[in-house]
């Protein structure tokens, strides 16, 4: 039974790496003073 723990804190380990690239990508990569919206709002 402690493989399988070892194995998902691995895999949750690797998950969260995963997800916060994913995010720190997105932070860096997306142009600054642009919406994110992607309709624009006529008055």
């Amino acid at each position: 039974m402690n493989w399988f723990f070892s194995g998902l804190l691995i895999v949750t380990s690797a998950g969260i790496a995963a997800f916060t690239g994913y995010l720190l990508r997105r932070l860096f990569t997306t142009e600054p003073g642009t919406p994110d919206v992607t309709r624009e709002v006529t008055p």
